[in-house]
């Protein structure tokens, strides 16, 4: 008997210890239903967690989630789920599975609602992009006492709706242009082991992340507009051209066709251009040709 409980002992003390972090986790639906099945039989909501060892605040995420005494609040009440985007080239299939088109920046935090399939707290998931600034006293009121932000866009009207997605799909395309556009400086920067970055990739990122923290917030505003106003269109903005889609840049010169010919991909209000990504697969060759 006095063997079974050191065992046993060891065994709780191995699964108190155990830390999560980002190491190429990369789930696919069935994991993810999976998760959201066990989670909604334990009686908790899923939290996944969009980030990645380069990303010094997803790091600070997971190490106030590793507290032992944090972790174990935690675990009351969600089933965390850290997802590993690698550099922007992951993560798209995990927030297409919760019918949104992209994430806007890391960590991306998204708390489920295991028996609806519901993101709760996409009003403010972006609140822990700059995780590393926050308190423990900010993370306690967020995750344990939940005063995250929800926006519901169901109750938008359908013409809405329609409006919304119209728009979030366009706009996710030029997020992920961006995150293509600035991935390969990121990469280059963190593998050259520099103290600090150059900043020419401090530009590029910026300019990145300006842009697609812009659009989510345009999105959470136009959502809570649309609730309050159903029979209004929503007020959802253009935005300039971005860098990356300069025409200064040579993979953006490539069609040069009327903009009334252009295929709808790459038409946003007043966007002019728009990079090889998002080029239809025969201009895409020829590109490559020339």
């Amino acid at each position: 008997m006095k063997y079974l409980l050191v065992v046993v002992a060891l065994v709780c003390t191995s699964a108190l210890a155990q830390e999560w972090q980002f190491d190429g986790q990369n789930p696919n639906s069935q994991q993810l239903k999976q998760w959201q099945q066990q989670a909604a039989a334990e009686g908790k909501d899923l939290m996944l967690v969009l980030g990645a060892n380069w990303c010094g605040d997803s790091t600070a995420l997971l190490q106030q989630f590793n507290q032992s005494e944090f972790s174990q609040k935690l675990q009351q009440n969600y089933q965390v789920q850290p997802v590993d985007v690698g550099y922007f080239e992951r993560g798209y299939d995990i927030v297409k599975a919760y019918d949104e088109p992209m994430y806007y920046g890391t960590p991306t935090v998204m708390i489920i609602d295991a028996e609806t399939g519901a993101i709760d707290n996409f009003g403010d998931w972006q609140h822990w992009t700059n995780a590393s600034k926050h308190s423990t006293e900010e993370f306690t009121q967020y995750f344990i006492e939940q005063s995250y932000q929800a926006v519901d866009k169901s109750q938008l009207s359908q013409a809405q709706q329609q409006q919304l997605n119209d728009f979030s799909q366009r706009q996710a395309q030029r997020v992920k242009a961006g995150y293509d556009w600035v991935a390969p400086h990121l990469k280059a920067y963190k593998d050259s082991g520099a103290k600090q970055p150059p900043q020419s990739f401090v530009d590029k990122w910026m300019a990145v992340a300006t842009f697609r923290n812009q659009v989510h917030s345009d999105i959470v505003t136009a959502i809570e507009q649309g609730i309050a106003n159903p029979e209004q269109p929503l007020p959802l903005p253009s935005y300039p051209q971005q860098r990356w889609e300069s025409e200064q840049d040579p993979l953006v010169q490539i069609y040069r066709g009327p903009q009334s010919q252009w295929p709808a991909a790459m038409v946003d209000n007043n966007v002019t251009a728009t990079p090889l990504a998002a080029l239809p697969r025969q201009q895409e060759a020829h590109a490559k040709k020339s």
